[in-house]
């Protein structure tokens, strides 16, 4: 840390620059964190995000207030911005779990998949279990047509967290795309079996169903999908 007054470095403990006595960084900078949870949960986001602003403008390098003002960003869709606020606080906090894994979420949404496939593998150098991770990576992976290792991260979410239906819809939905329509089928099917309501598989099923000529089938599970979305519909 550098005093902006002499220019004279300072050790991070250091509250007052010895050269020439400058308080080095905001005595109230947690409560500027708290101050801007409260805004925020209270839903007054412009004054969430003014009060860890001025926390940032007297310590920059603040990891918590950095990451909690990429996230106000990337939720208000200032996806750059966010970015940028997730990258410095790994600048400060390189092993900050989270922040990886909301870096890799932005690259996603802004159609970078190169940097949000690095983002996803770094989380999982961190932590190896991080099925969130494992499942985003999948994602990312699966956008960008490496469809073998979208299909090994998408196996690894599933087994780490055997409830979350999406990620065995999506390993039906590669089998589909790599002619194994029997693998692809058993997943479709799990996924009716276990959900309730689930067009996309009764639509990919009836797909598969018809090119295996069971035209019967294929309409049965097209009639199928369109009351459940006909009911969707009427219940809004």
């Amino acid at each position: 840390m550098r005093c902006k007054r002499c220019g004279q470095e300072a050790a991070e403990a250091h509250k007052f620059c010895a050269e020439c006595g400058m308080l080095l960084r905001d005595p109230y900078r947690d409560e500027r964190v708290l101050l801007a949870l409260e805004a925020q949960r209270d839903g007054h986001h412009r004054e969430a995000r003014q009060e860890l602003q001025r926390l940032l403008d007297g310590d920059p390098g603040h990891v918590l207030a950095n990451h909690l003002l990429g996230t106000m960003l990337f939720h208000q869709g200032t996806l750059e911005l966010a970015i940028e606020r997730y990258r410095r606080a790994l600048q400060e906090s390189p092993d900050f779990l989270v922040c990886w894994y909301d870096l890799g979420v932005a690259w996603y949404h802004r159609g970078n998949m190169p940097e949000a496939i690095r983002a996803f593998e770094r989380c999982l150098e961190i932590d190896p279990n991080y099925n969130a991770a494992h499942y985003r990576l999948a994602l990312a992976l699966f956008h960008a047509g490496n469809l073998d290792s979208a299909l090994e991260h998408f196996e690894h979410a599933s087994s780490l967290t055997p409830e979350y239906l999406m990620a065995r819809y999506h390993v039906g939905v590669i089998h589909e795309r790599l002619g194994n329509r029997n693998a692809a089928a058993s997943e479709f099917q799990r996924n009716l079996d276990e959900a309730v309501g689930e067009a996309s598989s009764l639509h990919h099923l009836a797909v598969i169903r018809r090119e295996e000529g069971n035209a019967a089938e294929a309409e049965h599970l097209l009639r199928r999908a369109k009351e459940i979305a006909s009911t969707r519909v009427g219940s809004r």
